[in-house]
């Protein structure tokens, strides 16, 4: 018994060895996970994921937490915030690679701390249609689906995935799975919902700015796709007429209502044939709930109702006061604008349009890119936004009458977050009273330069022109000779 005995110390030395070894090699681990998607604002998906971190380590404090998104899903991603459930701050957030995140802790969990964080994520275009094709005036049905386990870079003891859709009340719950086991490799959900659904396969804005007539000229191009189910035989249009009449619902988007300011003038529409006159704006003022700002809306009709899958390509724009969006001080300007403009497609009859149809949220852009057009002789171009590019540059651009040519500052990013119409550009940059005069001083001196030009060759005789011109002239002398004789 003795030697039994005198091993246990042994023993038990061992056993916390072991157990300190492990809480080494386990680090960070999410204790519980609860992910909830909600499907109600289709076609974007919003997710959030609920987990309590905990660090087992023995001796190392985190001060960062890594987030995983799906490579398949990672093409899709439109925002990622990350957030302290507790206080409510949002975390410094950066792209470490690919489908990794890192965020930084306003603080470091020590070891046998907790923390709870909310990972908020938002994807565009990752519902499908089930069936893909149905009638005119069918219902559309939608599936979600997605692996039943949270990509994480820590080992994840519990966790559970819960989907709000819009035809129901009641949630689907999936799980709950332990120690990341899950019998099955894919979970979905089936529902049916009628709203619209768009994607600007491209859309490009562009800003002109003028000094000298106190115009910001505003120019968008869009490339344009219907997300509803295709339609399911030829195209009916004796139904697509009788339903307009008959106020029977159907799957054409019929109307894209686009906020423009209130001080907005020389609106036009033009698509690839020409002009489109079937447009109007309406003249009231509407109070925007984000910025106190007004607007005014353009009911843009297409040439022809766009059913599932059918594309839409036009161009439209219009001129606001430069006044509104600039800031001086001395040489410095301060020119600040929306990032991105809204647009909202509506199947509704025009008697039954709204302003709350105008502000949904229902068009996903994919690749979006935005061109400021700076004044010629612009210098010092300093450029901020709170959203995330994928790239920014700039590049010369020559204009009518330039002499040194302009700066465009071009923004590029692919999937737009559905609050992207409330984000703006600050483009900063020096502009002096010399370049301000220098196109007209240019313009003065190159009308001069013509003038004296004229003058000169006005006065020069060439070729056979001059030789006649001196025979005439040498006969005319002998003439008066002889008449004096």
């Amino acid at each position: 018994m003795k030697p039994a005995g005198m091993h246990l110390p042994c023993v038990a030395a061992l056993c916390l060895m072991l157990f300190a070894r492990t809480l080494e090699a386990s680090g960070l681990v999410n204790t519980n996970m609860i992910r909830t998607v909600r499907l109600t604002q289709l076609p974007f998906v919003h997710e959030q994921v609920g987990v309590v971190v905990q660090n087992e380590h023995a001796s190392k404090a985190f001060k960062t937490y890594t987030a995983l998104v799906d490579d398949e899903k990672a093409t899709h991603l439109a925002s990622i915030k990350v957030h302290e459930r507790k206080s409510g701050a949002e975390l410094e957030t950066v792209q470490v690679d690919g489908g990794k995140y890192r965020a930084t802790l306003r603080r470091a969990l020590q070891p046998g701390e907790k923390i709870s964080l909310n990972i908020e994520t938002v994807f565009a275009n990752t519902v499908d249609a089930r069936p893909a094709r149905v009638k005119q005036t069918g219902d559309q049905f939608w599936e979600w689906a997605d692996a039943p386990l949270v990509p994480s870079a820590y080992a994840t003891r519990k966790q559970k995935t819960t989907v709000h859709v819009p035809s129901r009340e009641a949630a689907t719950t999936f799980g709950p799975y332990f120690d990341s086991n899950a019998n099955a490799t894919r979970i979905s959900v089936a529902f049916k919902s009628n709203s619209e659904q768009l994607e600007a396969l491209t859309h490009r804005r562009e800003y002109f700015v003028s000094h000298w007539a106190d115009d910001l000229n505003v120019l968008e191009h869009y490339q344009l796709r219907s997300r509803a189910p295709e339609n399911d035989g030829p195209f009916d249009k004796v139904a697509q007429t009788v339903s307009k009449y008959m106020k029977v619902r159907d799957n054409f988007v019929k109307t894209l209502l686009v906020k423009v300011p209130a001080d907005a003038r020389e609106m036009y529409v033009v698509d690839e044939i020409g002009n489109v006159s079937t447009s109007a704006v309406s003249g009231r003022r509407h109070r925007a709930a984000e910025d106190g700002g007004s607007f005014k809306i353009m009911q843009l009709r297409p040439r022809y109702p766009l059913l599932g899958g059918w594309n839409y390509t036009w161009w439209h724009g219009y001129s606001v006061p430069l006044s509104s969006h600039l800031r001086t001080q001395g040489a410095r300007h301060r020119l600040k604008v929306p990032f991105v403009g809204s647009i909202a497609g509506c199947a509704a009859a025009d008697d039954q349009l709204s302003v709350a149809m105008a502000e949904r949220q229902n068009t996903a852009v994919a690749a979006y890119e935005l061109r400021v057009v700076l004044p010629e002789g612009a210098a010092n171009i300093d450029v901020r936004m709170s959203l995330a590019a994928d790239s920014v540059r700039r590049q010369p651009f020559s204009y009518y009458f330039d002499s040194s040519g302009r700066t465009v500052v071009v923004i590029k990013r692919r999937n737009l977050p559905p609050d992207a119409a409330h984000q703006s550009v600050l483009v900063m940059y020096d502009y002096s009273v010399l370049s301000l005069w220098q196109k007209p001083l240019v313009i003065a001196a190159a009308i001069f330069a013509l003038f004296m030009l004229g003058s000169a060759v006005n006065r020069v005789h060439f070729g056979l022109a001059a030789k006649s011109h001196k025979k005439k002239s040498k006969k005319q002398q002998e003439k008066a000779l002889d008449s004096s004789n």
